[in-house]
C-alpha cells in the first residue's frame, strides 16, 4: 500500500478488511515498505502503530529511501502523486526477501469485501509478469502527450507485438510474480521511462504512465470486482462516484477524496459510510465504539507502504 502520514486510517482500515473477510487470516503476511528518513516516523514507530491495533498480524517492515526515486520524478497534475511513495511499488522486488516469490500490492485507500485468497490465486502465464484489472474502454492515448504519439520513435511503436493490444489497467491492485519481475529487470525498464520524461514531456499523471509503457498488453486481466475503482472522483473535483456494474469484491477510492477526509469534513459521499464500518480511528473524546479488533487512537504519524503475501 502506497502510504504517507495522510493515510494512516485508510492503510489501518484496508487490513482489518482483508482479515476481516480472510477464510484464513493467520495464513496471510504483510511486507510494508517504510519512508525512510525526511522526517518520517522510524520504523519502531510504525511497528508499534500495526502491532498496537493487531496484535497478531504477521509482518515486516522495509526502510524505502526516497532518494532512490526523487530525482526521477516528474511534476504531475497533482502534488500528491510526486510523493516519492507512490513509486515504492517499483522496488517491491528489491526490497522484499528473495523468497518471497510472489505479492499482491495494494493502495491504502482500498477495502476487501471478499476473501483475498481468490486473487491471490490468480493464474500468471509463462508470459505475464503483473496481473490487474484492465479498462479497455477507457481513452488510453490520453495518458500520454501528443510529444509521444507524435514522435515516430515512440507512440504505436512501442506497442507494437505485445500480447494484446494495450488497454488502461490500474496499478492500486496488482498480482506480481517477483521471480520475473526480478529476472526481466522490470524496475529499470520502469525507471528508464521517468528517466526519458525528465527530458521530454511524454505522459502528465504520475507513477502510473511507466507502468502502462512497461506493461499495457502485456497485463493478465483480473475481474474487476477485484477493483472497483474511482471511488476517489476524479484528481481535481474529488466528487462522489457510484460502483461499477457488477459483483464487488474489492472497494478502491482512488482519486482526488479520500473518505476519511470527507468524513471528517461532513461531507461524505454515500459509499464512505461503508469505509467508516472498518475505521478503526477515535478521535480525541470520542467515545463511540466499533467492532474491530483493537480500536486504538491513532495519531496522524506515518505509516507504511504495504503489500502483503502468503
Amino acid at each position: 500500500m502506497t502510504l504517507d502520514a495522510h493515510y494512516l486510517r485508510g492503510s489501518m482500515a484496508a487490513i482489518y478488511s482483508l482479515l476481516k473477510h480472510a477464510s484464513c487470516p493467520e495464513s496471510i503476511f504483510f511486507h510494508f515498505l517504510a519512508a525512510d528518513g525526511g522526517g518520517a516516523p522510524g520504523v519502531g514507530e510504525l511497528r508499534g502503530a500495526v502491532a498496537a491495533s493487531f496484535p497478531s498480524l504477521r509482518f515486516e517492515i522495509y526502510p524505502f529511501r526516497a532518494d532512490a526515486v526523487t530525482g526521477l520524478i516528474s511534476v504531475s497534475v497533482r502534488a500528491a502523486l510526486e510523493a516519492p511513495l507512490n513509486y515504492a511499488r517499483n522496488y517491491l522486488a528489491d526490497l522484499l526477501p528473495k523468497c518471497v516469490p510472489r505479492a499482491i500490492y495494494l493502495d491504502s485507500d482500498v477495502l476487501a469485501v471478499d476473501d483475498v485468497r481468490r486473487l491471490w490465486e490468480t493464474r500468471l502465464p509463462a508470459a505475464a509478469v503483473v496481473a490487474a484489472s484492465e479498462y479497455c474502454l477507457a481513452n488510453f492515448s490520453c495518458y500520454f502527450t501528443e510529444t509521444f504519439w507524435s514522435d515516430p520513435q515512440l507512440g504505436d511503436r512501442i506497442f507494437a507485438g505485445r500480447r494484446r493490444s494495450p488497454c488502461y489497467f490500474n496499478t492500486g491492485v496488482m498480482v506480481i510474480d517477483l521471480r520475473r519481475w526480478r529476472v526481466g529487470s522490470y524496475r529499470r525498464r520502469i525507471e528508464a521511462w521517468m528517466e526519458m520524461q525528465k527530458e521530454k514531456r511524454i505522459y502528465e499523471l504520475g507513477s502510473l504512465p511507466p507502468f502502462l509503457l512497461v506493461f499495457a498488453g502485456e497485463v493478465e486481466a483480473v475481474d474487476h470486482r477485484w477493483n472497483q475503482h474511482g471511488l476517489g472522483g476524479d484528481n481535481v473535483l474529488g466528487s462522489c462516484r457510484p460502483l461499477h456494474k457488477g459483483p464487488v469484491s474489492l472497494m478502491h477510492w482512488s482519486g482526488k477524496g479520500k473518505p476519511w477526509d470527507r468524513l471528517d469534513a461532513g461531507k461524505p459521499c454515500p459509499l464512505d459510510h461503508t469505509w467508516k464500518s472498518y475505521d478503526l480511528y477515535i478521535a480525541e473524546g470520542d467515545s463511540s465504539s466499533a467492532s474491530a479488533p483493537s480500536r486504538s487512537v491513532l495519531s496522524s504519524s506515518a505509516l507504511p507502504t504495504a503489500a502483503f503475501s502468503w
